[in-house]
């Protein structure tokens, strides 16, 4: 049986990870699910080996397998090895910031077709307004493998509906010439008419 694929996608501030972990702990807690937390090395905003919320009512933090961001292959032993401990199949692998993955749209088809449920949750933009990494592709397998969206929302500061991750470096727009990924940067969530991009060329 294939398994199923569902995305929680949205804005910075939209509470993804919060919605990420507390489906975790419902299989966990009421399906008596078995489900592997991977984290891809780029993701930088908790702990090492930790997926954390900024949503203090949320689940809070979970322990989680890291991996090189550009290589999620190398998780196919562990998962291997963690069905071998604890002498059962491991029913869903739950990834946070999806959108930093390498290789995210066949890797995640490849676990569908071995049978594992798998929940991606990351941004479909960058700090550009353009596609990051492979979540809109990733879209794709729902509709073929009979999965879900889940399209969680965040506001402006003028209250209206934040399309976009405002990227700030000292408090002001990034320019658009400026890495995909930058250490220690910082965002909010803007709508269209106060998402800010200098040096846009078009």
């Amino acid at each position: 049986m294939l398994g199923k694929l569902e995305m929680i996608v949205g804005p910075m501030r939209s509470n993804k990870t919060a919605e990420l972990l507390r489906r975790i702990e419902t299989r966990r807690q009421y399906a008596k699910q078995c489900v592997l937390l991977l984290k891809p090395s780029a993701d930088t905003k908790s702990a090492a080996g930790v997926v954390e919320s900024r949503n203090p009512n949320g689940c809070g933090k979970m322990e989680a397998i890291e991996f090189p961001n550009s290589d999620p292959w190398t998780i196919l032993p562990i998962l291997a090895s963690t069905e071998q401990q604890i002498g059962r199949r491991v029913e869903c692998i739950a990834i946070d910031e999806g959108q930093f993955v390498a290789d995210l749209f066949l890797f995640t088809k490849r676990l569908l077709h071995w049978g594992y449920d798998v929940i991606v949750s990351g941004l479909e933009l960058d700090f550009r307004g353009m596609p990051f990494g492979e979540m809109i592709q990733l879209s794709w397998l729902v509709r073929i493998y009979a999965g879900n969206i889940t399209e969680l929302v965040a506001y402006c500061s003028c209250g209206a509906k934040a399309l976009y991750p405002q990227r700030l470096v000292d408090g002001k727009p990034a320019p658009y010439d400026s890495p995909i990924i930058m250490a220690g940067d910082f965002y909010e969530p803007r709508c269209d008419e106060h998402f800010v991009l200098p040096g846009r060329p078009h």
